[in-house]
């Protein structure tokens, strides 16, 4: 396998969505975190990340709260949330599809690119993988540092 490989690539909300996915299990409390803490710890935007958690929130894999002790956590075990349902609840409904990899036109099964079957036979493989993989897959180390804004 290619280590630098980069032709897999999820959009920016799916890797917003399984990044804070996989914080909120990393943590041992029962506490809500807030977006601006795990925007902080992982690097990320926080008014962007806020409108993903919003959408985990909505397709119930994250419970919300309102408040100064409010934020998001896990609904369910990190064991029973598999990052195929981090990523599908990351989509925006009314998203446009991907444009081609190797065409200035759209591709689909009916008027497919000459790369179109592997895609979507590697696209189908990742799904599997995705759906085999629960957030509690991940390993955490006991005590996880904070990063420095």
């Amino acid at each position: 396998m290619n280590p630098d490989s980069r032709l897999l690539h999820l959009p920016q909300s799916s890797r917003y969505a399984v990044t804070a996915a996989v914080y909120l299990a990393s943590r041992t409390d029962d506490d809500y975190h807030m977006v601006g803490e795990i925007s902080r710890v992982n690097s990320l935007s926080p008014s962007y990340l806020s409108k993903i958690l919003q959408r985990l929130a909505t397709k119930g894999i994250l419970d919300s709260r309102r408040g100064a002790k409010g934020g998001y956590r896990l609904r369910r075990p990190a064991a029973e949330i598999s990052l195929s349902e981090v990523v599908a609840a990351s989509h925006r409904v009314d998203a446009d599809p991907l444009p081609c990899m190797i065409e200035a036109r759209d591709c689909d099964c009916a008027n497919p690119c000459a790369m179109h079957e592997f895609v979507a036979e590697t696209e189908e493989a990742m799904l599997r993988r995705l759906t085999k993989t629960t957030l509690a897959n991940f390993k955490f180390p006991a005590s996880r540092p904070e990063r420095n804004p």
